[in-house]
């Protein structure tokens, strides 16, 4: 189970440092994909916070400065990397507490909190690339199976 879920964050730390950074290597400013990418990396942090127990959610549509976006996203990434690598299989079925954002209180398994960490991420990627396209730029490809053609699994 480790495994699947470090393979699955490691992949999600490279789609996102890699839609990221096309961002900025073609000057793409527009509000709309900085908005999208400033609320996958702090959905995934309040994400990270609440699994580990220290929930302390910040407002998820503030738009952060695309300059500090790679390092924010490179550190998130490390610590999401470093807490499955460290977890003990049996850990994965426990349900962690929580509150939402609009206060309600709710359960979720920890691998059912990891799906949908990475689940959400590919979603507003997706929204991003739309948004590149639009403007008339082509979007790089953040898509599962490009990652690994890339990084061929080893086990």
């Amino acid at each position: 189970m480790n495994d699947y879920f470090y393979r699955l964050f490691d992949f999600n730390n490279w789609a996102n440092n890699f839609i990221c950074n096309h961002l900025s290597e073609n000057e793409i400013r527009d509000e709309d994909c900085i908005k999208l990418m400033s609320h996958l990396f702090l959905a995934q942090s309040n994400w990270y916070y609440r699994i580990i127990n220290q929930q302390n959610d910040q407002p998820v549509w503030q738009i952060l400065e695309l300059a500090k976006l790679p390092e924010l996203l490179n550190d998130n990434g490390t610590a999401w990397l470093d807490y499955i690598q460290g977890l003990d299989k049996q850990k994965f079925i426990e349900q962690i507490d929580y509150n939402n954002l609009a206060g309600q209180p709710f359960s979720n398994t920890i691998q059912d909190t990891l799906a949908h960490v990475v689940n959400h991420a590919t979603y507003h990627r997706g929204q991003i690339v739309r948004r590149i396209r639009e403007l008339g730029h082509i979007p790089p490809s953040t898509d599962y199976i490009q990652y690994a053609r890339i990084f061929p699994s080893t086990t």
